[in-house]
């Protein structure tokens, strides 16, 4: 594989780590709008009405409410964050020099950004059963994402060895 054809392939991943980036930002900041708005108008007992558009029938609790827009905030900042570290390694890749010991950091930042946005799906499920369920928790495992976790650090360590080994590699004569 040529320079050039490496180059190309991070510029196209880069643009479509972009759009996904700004499409979930622009969907998660129209979903946390409206569902302040619901929120606002479920707490003031007053239904919304824009036009002849009326909003006054909740099929959720404010409790509900409040963690799902918890969770869609926890979800967006995560993919955010993730895609503007993929950018600075698809950047790195473009360059022709991605095995550099920020990306190793990249990585396990990325690990970190998933196993935190599963461990609070984890505590909202825990506080959505406890709070408005009773005692009824409902707890499941998405071994996919555990696995990225793993992968992520894995693939952190291969990138530390490889610069090592690469700097070492440098070094002599």
């Amino acid at each position: 594989m040529t320079g050039k054809t490496r180059n190309s392939m991070a510029a196209i991943m880069t643009v479509l780590v972009t759009v996904v980036m700004w499409m979930t930002a622009a969907i998660g900041a129209i979903v946390l709008l409206a569902g302040g708005i619901e929120l606002i108008s479920m707490l003031s007992g007053n239904p919304i009405s824009i036009g002849a558009i009326k909003v006054d029938d909740h099929d959720i609790t404010v409790p509900e409410l409040v963690a799902g827009l918890f969770g869609v905030l926890v979800v967006v900042v995560a993919v955010v964050f993730v895609s503007l570290e993929l950018r600075k390694i698809l950047a790195t890749l473009a360059e022709g020099d991605p095995f550099v010991p920020e990306n190793a950091a990249r990585l396990t930042r990325i690990a970190i950004a998933i196993a935190i946005t599963q461990l609070m799906r984890y505590a909202i499920a825990i506080v959505m059963g406890l709070v408005v369920h009773g005692t009824s928790v409902e707890l499941s495992v998405d071994l996919i994402a555990w696995a990225s976790v793993a992968a992520l650090f894995i693939l952190s360590q291969v990138f530390r060895e490889g610069t090592r080994l690469r700097d070492e590699e440098k070094m002599t004569i």
